[in-house]
């Protein structure tokens, strides 16, 4: 059983999605919809990152997407009955009109259920000017690193989610090669 209340035999028996929904509004939105359907198991992915005041470095989270929700149903929902709610603009289709995350795009958003939707620091050394993600998040992702902020201690990863490229940063804490 899901910590939503909806029970699945195997993957074969949920589905994935996102909806597309008023930025800033993420959280309350998601809280709506978890009311309004209390079977279904929605995140907003949220991230890590350093936040700098005075000269003390904080730790804060941070929406990783801003304007989207991912939720995961039993295979036989109406996904289209959230279009309906408050700030949700739509339901994100792949150009075939499936709402459906499939492939590599289930993978990810499979790992964003199974972290609930924090995405901590990965840790990371140097090797010249190459980054070697060790554990974390980025680790599997090592390869769509866009760019590196060493001092930011931050990554940019491409991903795709219903064949749109979406670029995000993300965390690290450098450590010593071992």
């Amino acid at each position: 059983m899901s910590e939503g209340g909806a029970m699945f035999c195997d993957d074969r028996d949920r589905a994935y999605g996102c909806l597309f929904c008023r930025t800033g509004r993420e959280e309350t939105t998601a809280d709506e919809l978890k009311r309004l359907f209390p079977e279904i198991e929605i995140i907003v992915p949220v991230k890590s990152r350093y936040w700098r005041h005075g000269g003390v470095a904080r730790e804060e989270h941070v929406v990783l997407f801003p304007g989207y929700i991912f939720f995961q149903v039993d295979n036989a929902f109406d996904a289209f009955a959230f279009v309906k709610c408050n700030n949700v603009y739509s339901l994100l289709k792949a150009p075939s009109g499936d709402w459906k995350i499939r492939n590599e795009d289930r993978k990810i958003v499979e790992k964003l259920f199974a972290s609930k939707g924090v995405i901590g620091f990965s840790k990371a050394y140097f090797e010249g000017n190459r980054i070697r993600i060790t554990e974390g998040f980025l680790k599997e992702y090592e390869g769509q690193i866009v760019r590196v902020n060493r001092r930011a201690q931050t990554a940019q990863i491409r991903i795709h989610i219903h064949e749109k490229e979406v670029f995000c940063w993300l965390g690290f804490e450098e450590i010593e090669r071992t």
